[in-house]
């Protein structure tokens, strides 16, 4: 059984918190219902045992003070604003730094990140983060890479993610490595998510029903058409993917998914270009290159058409 703990101090973000919780205790009443064993043994961890407020006004209370942790497996670090006092907590990154021979997996979500930098283990390493900090994050600790676009990132036996929901993404991905796919898309299901956004995914990509697909034909073909978006993408490609004849694809794709392959290839193309909207240092004309559009007239056009917004206005209204 891996012992998981998941530190939790005043001014916590309850998503992360909730999200990492909620995963690993799904999966281990997925398990009971198979008649296996439990999994995952989970322990709230706090600098004491005294009652903290997340961000939201939620009244928490760790299970275990420091002092008294069990050893872990895993580590996960919520985000949230009350982290820039443990930044400064020295009895907390030396807890901190002391776990990691022992640890298996440590994880951060969102702004979790920052306490994983100020610890300096992930030093030359890449963090993932919510995009809204990745900047405020690389100017604090320089000798760590962030990528502000990924929803998660794994190196070595460290993985972050983005905001929110991206730390649910991440742990469906650990649950998947440890219990294998059907569990974990088991789980996907019950928090009503979609399994297999994968971490090279840009932050604020619309959840795919492709995604849910048990075909290792669909997934395959939707990472092909993820990886190969700045490129022309035709109907007989991606039936050729999907080892289809062009009709049968197309009869057989629009049947499970509810669009056409057309309208499907169009929704990547705009998600990738709503995430990098978001992004520094993408001009209209290379969010045009990078999605695969033929002309930012032609792109505005559509994307005002799906979403009520020109690119532009969607950048100033969203990105902050």
């Amino acid at each position: 059984m891996k012992q998981v703990g998941i530190f939790i101090y005043e001014q916590v973000q309850a998503v992360d918190l909730a999200g990492a919780l909620d995963t690993f205790g799904q999966a281990n009443e997925e398990l009971k219902k198979l008649g296996r064993p439990a999994f995952y043994q989970i322990h709230l961890l706090g600098l004491n045992t005294q009652p903290v407020r997340a961000e939201n006004g939620l009244k928490l209370m760790a299970d275990v003070a420091l002092n008294d942790c069990p050893a872990l497996d895993y580590l996960v670090l919520p985000g949230g604003s009350g982290n820039q006092q443990l930044q400064q907590n020295p009895v907390f990154l030396h807890w901190l730094c002391s776990q990691d021979s022992q640890l298996e997996k440590l994880i951060s979500i969102c702004t979790g990140a920052f306490l994983l930098a100020a610890s300096g283990l992930v030093n030359g390493k890449t963090l993932s983060t919510h995009w809204r900090f990745a900047q405020q994050l690389q100017d604090a600790f320089p000798a760590v890479q962030v990528n502000a676009e990924a929803l998660y990132h794994k190196e070595d036996k460290y993985y972050s993610s983005g905001g929110m929901t991206a730390g649910i993404d991440l742990c469906l991905a650990i649950l998947e490595e440890d219990l294998g796919l059907h569990l974990a898309q088991t789980v996907a299901q019950e928090l009503v998510m979609y399994l297999r956004r994968s971490g090279n995914q840009t932050q604020y990509s619309r959840p795919l029903t492709v995604q849910a697909s048990e075909e290792t034909r669909f997934i395959q073909l939707q990472q092909w058409v993820l990886d190969n978006l700045h490129r022309p993408i035709g109907l007989a490609q991606m039936a050729d993917k999907a080892c289809l004849s062009e009709r049968h694809f197309r009869r057989i794709f629009t049947q499970r998914f509810g669009l056409s392959p057309s309208r499907y290839l169009e929704q990547l193309r705009l998600d990738r270009a709503r995430s990098l909207l978001l992004c520094d240092g993408y001009s209209l004309e290379r969010v045009c290159q990078e999605c695969g559009f033929s002309g930012a007239n032609s792109f505005g056009r559509l994307f005002k058409l799906r979403f009520g917004f020109t690119p532009m206005d969607y950048r100033v209204h969203f990105g902050g």
